[in-house]
């Protein structure tokens, strides 16, 4: 067992040897291995059960045994390699945290999401989706961990505050719109084991606002992500195939980009990040030259 256990600590990406070799005994290392076996046959379960109702249940298991996992000793340290092949697992640069956190469909196009912030010290804080009550005024405002408007993240990116405090942003999706889904760009506050999500960081047509929310119709694919070679955000800007742009169910994208760039402490809107050549009848580009241009 013991030659098992050298084997399995040598075969870690390298850098990651030493640090669970002094954090991990070979007792609590085949522990978390053993657990994580378990994690990842919940997760199969709730993702794959032909019945809604056998998902949540699922699920259910699937949160309990993470719970009691994480709260263990050292927990921290273990990288669940394998579980983050079912589940989002996602960190700052600092890693001051990392955030567990996936989706459930529990009805036809119905969707709940889950997530965990676990902190380097140990300590656990659960999100509790309450993304089909907030509406309105209500997603523009300032959130809590018990007050979470459900996404799926798929990326933390960190800046610094004018005092040089880290400020970590989170992108993330959700689907349970009627007829229409959402992208957002928020801001992750943590204080002891309170979580809050919002901030006066952002500038959105031409006033402050507490995140960047962007709709549009389900299905229609709208890109909202960091562009290291601009070094800013861009997404797709939506517009209404109806010419009823308040009908979010209608609101695809237009064929131009936007973004947004980090200045003065905040994120400031950037249009036409792409240019859009505009022709003449008759002319074509050439390896993207506008003739007579």
């Amino acid at each position: 067992m013991k030659k098992i256990l050298l084997l399995l600590l040598c075969c870690l990406p390298a850098g990651m040897t030493s640090v669970y070799a002094q954090k991990l005994s070979a007792g609590e290392l085949e522990r978390f291995q053993k657990a994580e076996d378990s994690l990842v046959a919940s997760a199969d379960s709730m993702y794959r059960a032909y019945m809604y109702e056998d998902r949540i249940e699922y699920c259910h298991k699937f949160v309990k045994q993470l719970s009691n996992l994480l709260k263990q000793d050292n927990a921290y340290t273990y990288p669940f390699e394998k579980l983050a092949k079912k589940v989002h697992i996602i960190s700052p640069d600092d890693k001051s945290f990392r955030m567990f956190n996936w989706t459930v469909e529990y009805k036809l196009a119905g969707f709940r999401y889950y997530g965990a912030v676990q902190k380097a010290d140990g300590q656990l804080i659960p999100l509790l989706d309450m993304s089909e009550k907030i509406e309105g005024n209500a997603l523009y405002g300032f959130l809590s961990n018990k007050n979470w408007f459900g996404s799926e993240y798929y990326r933390i990116m960190t800046q610094k505050s004018a005092d040089g405090r880290p400020l970590y942003f989170v992108f993330g999706a959700n689907n349970n719109g009627n007829g229409y889904s959402t992208k957002t760009v928020d801001l992750l506050n943590i204080e002891g084991n309170k979580i809050t999500f919002g901030g006066d960081y952002f500038r959105v047509n031409n006033m402050p606002a507490k995140r960047f929310v962007l709709e549009y119709q389900k299905g229609a694919q709208v890109s909202l992500n960091w562009d290291n070679e601009r070094g800013m955000i861009v997404y797709d800007r939506v517009i209404s195939e109806v010419n009823q742009p308040q009908r979010r169910n209608t609101l695809v994208p237009s064929g131009m980009v936007d973004g947004m760039k980090w200045a003065n402490f905040q994120w400031q809107p950037v249009q036409d990040v792409v240019p859009i050549m505009k022709l003449k009848d008759g002319q074509a580009p050439v390896n993207g030259v506008i003739p007579g241009q």
